[in-house]
């Protein structure tokens, strides 16, 4: 058994910036404990800072435009930062952002993704089909056939490059036909538990539990979530293990339930103490009132609210490219 490798330190241009941004304490002893994941727990610090001191947040996007050892969180720091000058109205320094991104072969994926779906959704149809483009350029390469094997993650920009091209009125090609058609294939969650009435197809159901965030505090007093695990790193935790699964199982149907340590303790009180398994889930949902509203599909629509409970949409909340 070999040791894991240390994680990289952070670039000292880096450091030195942050500690002229006079960042909060927590953030730091974040960033010392996991630098391997500075540019995740810097992207939420500037969300954070966001509603109380957009100034500072400004601020720290702009040192992670320039300092971020990951090119993915410098193209998204660089998004975000448009999107707090587009709130006070400097509409031309973020749309200058923006058109930097959108310049011929700079534009990274996890971004593209993001910026697609805005520029469909305010109508700018050409731009949201060139950024479905960049997303999807791995997948569009190979063979449509290999769409039916994709996770539900990772079909969202290749339905949106679809529709995106179906409403600029071209032919579909073969990658939208398969992509449609693996997005119409059933995948009702009511259907899956039996609750129709009908009996539930020959699809596995898993379900991942996450604590509700107003019981959060109670899960790290008993020790169920780990004490470093601060601000979204639980629920984030979770997205990745989804996205882990929904990899691996791609006929599955994935779903979360918000939770609080007495529930589960309940259930480990009945079923032992395994009861958080992946199987002990799937009873414990299935088991669930039809309209308890407990159980949420995944993943949402990336401009439907995050299954974390945060308020947020998803795309900015566990959904953002930034959780990785």
């Amino acid at each position: 058994m070999t040791d894991s490798a240390p994680p990289s330190p952070l670039p000292p241009e880096l450091v030195g910036a942050l500690f002229e941004l006079d960042l909060p304490r927590r953030y730091l002893d974040d960033l010392a404990a996991a630098p391997d994941e500075a540019g995740e727990i810097l992207l939420n610090a500037a969300q954070a800072w966001g509603s109380t001191n957009p100034s500072a947040a400004r601020d720290l996007l702009e040192t992670l435009r320039s300092l971020a050892p990951d090119p993915d969180h410098r193209q998204y720091a660089t998004h975000m930062l448009a999107e707090s000058l587009r709130a006070e109205g400097r509409m031309d320094e973020a749309d200058g952002l923006i058109a930097e991104l959108m310049r011929p072969g700079v534009l990274r994926r996890a971004t593209a993704v993001v910026l697609a779906d805005e520029f469909a959704h305010a109508g700018d149809l050409d731009k949201a089909l060139y950024c479905y483009n960049v997303a999807c350029r791995a997948i569009l390469a190979q063979p449509a056939q290999i769409i039916s094997q994709l996770d539900p993650y990772g079909l969202l920009p290749l339905v949106g490059r679809a529709v995106a091209r179906e409403r600029l009125g071209l032919a579909p090609d073969e990658h939208d036909r398969a992509a449609l058609a693996a997005d119409g294939a059933p995948s009702s969650l009511e259907s899956a538990l039996g609750m129709a009435g009908g009996d539930a197809p020959d699809r596995p159901l898993l379900v991942h539990a996450a604590f509700s965030r107003d019981s959060l505090a109670r899960a790290r007093d008993l020790g169920l979530v780990p004490a470093a695990d601060v601000g979204d790193a639980h629920h984030h935790g979770v997205e990745r293990a989804l996205r882990s699964q929904a990899q691996d199982h791609p006929g599955a149907l994935l779903a979360t339930v918000l939770t609080t340590p007495e529930e589960l303790g309940a259930l480990a009180d009945a079923d032992g103490p395994d009861a958080a398994d992946p199987a002990s889930l799937e009873s414990w949902a299935r088991a669930l009132p039809p309209d308890s509203g407990r159980l949420s599909p995944w993943p949402p629509e990336r401009n439907h609210p995050c299954w974390c409970g945060s308020g947020r949409k998803y795309k900015k909340c566990c959904g953002s490219p930034s959780v990785r």
